[in-house]
């Protein structure tokens, strides 16, 4: 019963997650002038009230009347996964063209919860605390990504396969994988 609870807030978390591809979207049709104001405004927004919530019991129920559901054990006492995606979100956006920062973007909200709703239910492989099935599916969507933005084959290659190990070993070095993810993968596509 608790595993099946567990799963139902996973793909609620995912679906929260895989929402933020709307960012990336944002930027490839109305351009960085219109976008990163708008960014870098929900961004303060979000960042004051995740660091609000950690220091006031009242807001803090308050979100958890709210969000409570979708937040993990770990994020009760720090910022949340979504403050690393905003992070990101601005980083990218501010730091690379648009084509990039879109396509790096789009890399973190859609591959990364595809990856982790495929290694809940089908993985059977772990590697570390994640699973091989996992990590095939977001080399998957992360090749799928890169094809739609015409990079060339050894650019869609090499950046989904880096990706793929940043995303696998993103506990390890404790670093968000919603911060690690995008800046790498933005990194990568300007360096090839």
């Amino acid at each position: 019963m608790s595993l099946e609870f567990s799963y139902k807030r996973e793909i609620l978390r995912k679906i929260l997650h895989l929402s933020t591809c709307i960012f990336a979207l944002m930027l490839l049709y109305f351009g960085k002038k219109i976008c990163i104001p708008v960014f870098l405004s929900l961004a303060i927004i979000f960042f004051a009230l995740d660091f609000l919530r950690l220091k006031n019991k009242y807001i803090q129920r308050l979100y958890n009347i709210f969000f409570g559901i979708v937040t993990k054990h770990y994020e009760e006492r720090q910022l949340t996964s979504a403050s690393y995606v905003f992070l990101s979100l601005i980083i990218v956006a501010i730091v690379f063209e648009v084509r990039i920062a879109s396509a790096a973007l789009l890399i973190m909200s859609l591959s990364d919860p595809i990856a982790s709703l495929i290694g809940r239910a089908y993985g059977k492989f772990y590697i570390f605390d994640k699973t091989l099935e996992g990590s095939i599916a977001f080399f998957i969507v992360s090749v799928m990504i890169l094809l739609s933005f015409d990079f060339s084959s050894d650019t869609i290659l090499s950046v989904a396969v880096l990706c793929t190990l940043i995303e696998l070993f993103s506990n390890k070095i404790h670093i968000d994988d919603n911060l690690s993810v995008p800046i790498a993968a933005s990194i990568l596509l300007f360096i090839f």
